[in-house]
């Protein structure tokens, strides 16, 4: 069973890694690039996080709402790594925008998985079957 989820899992991890990484230790950005890039960035990860979550749902066999469960599963671990974020040690901040974009990107990779559902397409590459 965790064979169908080996993408799901090394992708959360590698957006555990990036969100809980030491504000020290961030490239340094304008702060209009960090307005304009970082919200896209937010809901590019969890985006992919919900399609391949849906993917590895869909692999196991599961059927009824299992964009739904994928969303929900993402948008958690989104809200999680914010409030992580926060820890003082990190030297970083939670921010409740970052949340909107998480969650925002996963409702985009559960819309963009039901588009080519209806369409009778995988929304998987081959490669992460």
């Amino acid at each position: 069973m965790l064979r169908s989820f080996r993408w799901a899992l090394a992708w959360a991890l590698c957006i555990l890694v990036l969100c809980l990484m030491p504000g020290r230790a961030l490239p340094s950005w304008d702060w209009f690039d960090l307005l304009s890039l970082d919200k896209l960035v937010h809901a590019g990860m969890f985006g992919t996080l919900t399609v391949l979550l849906a993917g590895a749902f869909q692999k196991q066999g599961m059927h009824g709402p299992f964009l739904t469960l994928a969303v929900g599963i993402s948008a958690a671990y989104g809200l999680g790594t914010e409030f992580l974020q926060g820890l003082e040690a990190l030297g970083r901040r939670t921010d409740i925008n970052d949340m909107i974009a998480n969650t925002v990107g996963a409702i985009l990779g559960a819309l963009f998985c039901a588009s080519r559902i209806r369409k009778g397409k995988a929304f998987l590459p081959t490669l992460l079957r």
